[in-house]
Formats: C-alpha cells, sequence, structure tokens
C-alpha cells in the first residue's frame, strides 16, 4: 500500500485513529451533529476534531464556519502545524454548469466534473484537490491522469444515488441524516428535479436534528412516509407523528420499509420521484431489499 486515506469514525480527540503518524490531516467539514458526545456548540465540536492535528504536519481545513475556522487555526499554531485552505483562486468552482477549475504549481485541471452530484460536491473536489496538490509536494506521486479518473468516475451508493426502472418512478437515495447534510441534499434536488415535489420516505435515529431536518425537506415534500429503522436507535413513527410539527404537509407512518415502499410506488406513475432518505441504516435496507440499481 502507498497511501491510505483513513477517516476518523467519530470526533478526532478520542478517536482510534488518532494513533496514526499522518503526512497529512484534513478537516473537511463542521457541522452539528453528534451533540451529545462532541458537544453542544460548533467551537466544542471543532475542539475535538482538531484532536487530529499533529505537531509539525500539514493540516488542510474546507469550507468551515468563522467559529471553528478560529479553533483550527488556533491548534495549529499551537503545535507547530502549517495551516493550508482552500484558495478560490487555484479552486473555481461553477456550480452552474457543475465544473471546476483547479490551478496549482503542481496540478492543473479544467473543466473537471465530479462523478458526484451536487454543490458540496464540488466544494469537496476543491477540497480533495488541494490535499493532491500538498502530497506531491511533500514527494508522493500522483498522476493528473489518476486524479480526473478518480473524480470523474466515483461511485458512492447512497449518496444521491438515483434508481430508474422501465415502468417504475425515479429513485433517490441519500444517508443524509443530520440538518446540514439534508440542506446539501435538499439543495441538490432543486437543482436535479427543479419545481418537483416528491414523496419521501424517511426514517430516523435518536439524537438528532429531527425539526430541522424536516423543515428543509418540506420544501421537496408532497408527502412523508414515516417507518421504522432495523436499529435500536429507531425513532418510532408513532413518536415523530406526535412530535414534529410537519408544517402542513401530508403524513403516514408505515411498518416497515418495504411496506412504505411498496405502497407508494404501486400508486406512482412513471414521472413521480421518491425519495428514500435519513439514515444509513435506512438506505442500506433499502438496497440490501431491492439491489443496487
Amino acid at each position: 500500500m502507498e497511501i491510505a486515506v483513513i477517516e476518523t469514525g467519530l470526533g478526532g480527540r478520542l478517536d482510534a485513529t488518532n494513533v496514526l503518524k499522518p503526512v497529512l490531516t484534513i478537516v473537511t467539514d463542521i457541522s452539528f451533529d453528534h451533540m451529545e458526545i462532541l458537544g453542544k456548540t460548533l467551537t466544542r465540536i471543532a475542539r475535538e476534531k482538531a484532536g487530529i492535528i499533529k505537531p509539525g504536519v500539514p493540516h488542510l481545513i474546507g469550507y468551515l464556519p468563522p467559529v471553528a475556522e478560529k479553533v483550527m487555526r488556533s491548534f495549529c499554531t499551537k503545535r507547530h502545524a502549517p495551516l493550508h485552505t482552500v484558495h478560490e483562486r487555484r479552486a473555481r468552482v461553477n456550480p452552474k454548469n457543475f465544473q471546476i477549475d483547479f490551478t496549482a504549481d503542481n496540478l492543473k485541471l479544467c473543466a473537471l466534473r465530479p462523478a458526484l452530484v451536487g454543490e458540496h460536491q464540488l466544494k469537496n473536489t476543491a477540497l480533495a484537490l488541494e490535499s493532491i496538490s500538498l502530497l506531491k509536494k511533500i514527494g508522493i506521486r500522483i498522476s493528473q491522469r489518476a486524479v480526473r479518473e478518480g473524480i470523474t468516475t466515483t461511485y458512492w451508493p447512497g449518496r444521491f444515488q438515483i434508481i430508474k426502472k422501465p415502468g417504475k418512478p425515479t429513485i433517490v437515495l441519500d444517508v443524509c441524516h443530520n440538518a446540514a447534510g439534508v440542506a446539501a441534499f435538499v439543495k441538490t434536488c432543486q437543482m436535479k428535479f427543479p419545481g418537483r415535489k416528491m414523496q419521501i420516505v424517511i426514517g430516523v435515529v435518536r439524537k438528532k436534528e429531527h425539526q430541522e431536518m424536516i423543515d428543509a425537506l418540506t420544501e421537496l415534500a408532497s408527502e412523508f412516509c414515516l417507518t421504522p429503522l432495523k436499529t435500536h436507535r429507531s425513532v418510532s413513527p408513532r413518536e415523530l407523528m406526535q412530535t414534529i410539527d410537519w408544517r402542513g404537509v401530508p403524513v403516514r407512518r408505515f411498518g416497515s420499509l418495504r411496506s412504505a415502499c411498496e405502497t407508494v410506488v404501486k400508486n406512482a406513475s412513471t414521472d413521480d420521484i421518491i425519495l428514500v432518505v435519513g439514515s444509513h441504516y435506512l438506505v442500506g435496507e433499502y438496497l440490501q431489499s431491492y439491489g443496487w440499481s
């Protein structure tokens, strides 16, 4: 193995991956998630994630909220770790055409169109390109061809995964499971399917920002179909019905994902769009039950 990209399981400071000795550390984004463990504010969450910063090791950050970036800069200063950011002059993002141009002294790519859909994926691509440029500077050989191929052919099940079969409605799967993820998903849906309303099959785990998630999804929803998840962390459809303000959107509850999907698909037309969202558990169960394509 020449290089391994290792993702922390949760946070950073106390994560098991923190025993590694990296050549580069990266914090992609910081939003409200796992707050019962990481903290109730972005500053506290940022401190936990900054735990991966190592003395003298370059640290790259994505498009962070200002309070989180301040924490990263402070930690980098204390640990004498060079801090790097995504430079707008190097990474020119064009959401309208869904392309990115990247120009650094050791890496140049024009009209790059990521395989993963969504404006947030353009930002992720910019971060990936910055990281590659940094790795090349410390002697790691990565060809321009490999970079282009990787970004334009990446396949990631459950991330705005569109499933279309003849004579059936379009199914969109996404594992978005917090307010920030749902907001990005909604924005991508509005870009991909402008003006459309859709039935939403949703299941969620506890200790998430349920109301904020639903508030964002109501921009897309013609109906919510609630289903339990196959985990002890699942919030029951009955509890969701009683605790969420659905903003006037019709809501039905089902005993399982299968019953929800079969009912919705049976009554849908071929040009309808059905969203299956809210949790890795839900999307994983769908893929296990119905296949990957």
